[in-house]
């Protein structure tokens, strides 16, 4: 199987023409040793890879055929080995090259972005030949890691986008995210539990509607059309009301940007055991997340049909105490463009006055002035704001127990 990595904390230079040469250079390093690499990041576990030194040593001695293309794009080429005008050596860094540009317009366009620093990134195309699997516990988390000792090389080559942030295995494109799961389910030794995890994990994503619509974003993908005249991924949008959802145990949840969510992570639930009644996902793993959808969903209130008329106000005071909990402030002018009435941007601002709190009604001085923890009204046995919702996190936290309780195959007592 053929592969690509782009490597991090090294830059790709440019030389002008010297003595003796035809044109100028670019030089780098397309590979570095000892460099992690995470192929799958599942949360508990994570699947990494490194380069280990000696590894081009067969590759150059053999004097494979090698390419230097813009963006691994065999139209972008650069130099190759065969002819000259690519040159690889194996250092104590990694695997360094050196290519003399050529005057074509690829070449000359390329040597103007790396001299202005525009082009930065270094990256090489490869199909493993030998390769050791390693498995040990770092802060609670299993880590397999792949070393990979031979290769067999195709290119070397400069890239525009050769930003790698951390574990974000999810920011990659799809063609290199189904690339690292192919490489992650090549270790051998690889449990069984999270191989499957891993196919699971990607399927599910495959599936995920991508389509940027504020209904899509929300998994409503059967009220898509409020939004697009024609959407945005018609291959994975499904507009007939049939929500993508799995069942871990016997608790069903349903997939939303990335995640997989219990019931008790939406603003509104008609039926427990049917994802396609609810409503508005705000509980996510990251509060970036909860921020935007809890946005998103100020935006699907007003427009969202799956929410009847007579639980709308509860849904509106939950979905105001959440925006109020994660600090989502909303100026007149921006929810007047969401399409919020007046009273909805009145809660959304807080005004004080009796009765004017979104879930409190109590009238102590604590409460009218957002005080509600230190109530002083022992006769007051109404929903306080600012105070956990029942029905809300603490929903959230028990549904993601239960189904934990279920994987690990006991059953949770009522």
């Amino acid at each position: 199987m053929r592969e690509r990595r782009i490597v991090r904390d090294t830059q790709v230079r440019f030389r002008a023409k010297g003595a003796g040469d035809k044109g100028s250079h670019i030089e780098g390093h397309a590979a570095v040793f000892d460099q992690k690499y995470v192929l799958w990041d599942g949360g508990n576990y994570r699947v990494v890879e490194v380069v280990k030194p000696g590894t081009f040593t067969r590759a150059l001695k053999e004097k494979q055929d090698v390419r230097c293309l813009f963006n691994h794009e065999p139209d972008n080429l650069l130099g190759r080995t065969a002819a000259g005008t690519l040159v690889l050596d194996q250092d104590a860094v990694g695997l360094a090259y050196d290519c003399e540009l050529p005057d074509t317009q690829v070449g000359r366009d390329v040597g103007t972005l790396v001299e202005r620093k525009d082009i930065t990134g270094c990256s090489f195309g490869f199909i493993v030949t030998k390769q050791t699997t390693r498995e040990e516990k770092t802060d609670g988390i299993a880590v397999y890691t792949r070393e990979i000792e031979d290769v067999d090389l195709f290119d070397a080559s400069p890239v525009t986008f050769p930003a790698y942030e951390g574990t974000d295995v999810k920011a990659r494109s799809r063609e290199l995210q189904h690339e690292l799961r192919s490489a992650a389910l090549s270790l051998e030794g690889l449990p069984a539990e999270i191989r499957a995890r891993i196919e699971r994990e990607d399927g599910a994503e495959e599936q995920e509607c991508r389509c940027a619509c504020r209904a899509c974003m929300s998994a409503e993908c059967d009220e898509c059309e409020m939004h697009m005249a024609r959407c945005g991924d018609q291959r994975r949008c499904n507009h007939m009301a049939r929500s993508l959802s799995i069942h871990r145990g016997d608790a069903p949840t349903k997939r939303v940007d990335g995640e997989d969510l219990t019931s008790g992570c939406f603003i509104y639930v008609g039926d427990p055991e049917k994802t396609e009644s609810w409503a508005l996902p705000w509980k996510f793993k990251s509060e970036d997340k909860i921020k935007s959808h809890l946005r998103n969903a100020l935006a699907r209130f007003d427009q969202t049909q799956k929410i009847p008329a007579d639980k709308k106000p509860a849904a509106w005071k939950k979905l105001v105490r959440l925006c109020k909990k994660y600090g989502i402030t909303v100026s007149d002018e921006e929810a007047k463009s969401l399409g919020l009435s007046a009273e909805q941007r009145k809660d959304l601002r807080g005004d004080s006055g009796p009765g004017s709190n979104t879930q409190c009604q109590c009238s102590c001085n604590e409460c009218q002035t957002g005080d509600c923890e230190n109530c002083s009204n022992p006769d007051y046995d109404g929903d306080h704001d600012g105070i956990e919702d029942p029905d809300g996190d603490r929903a959230a936290a028990l549904d993601e127990m239960d189904a934990r309780l279920r994987l690990a195959g006991m059953k949770p007592v009522a």
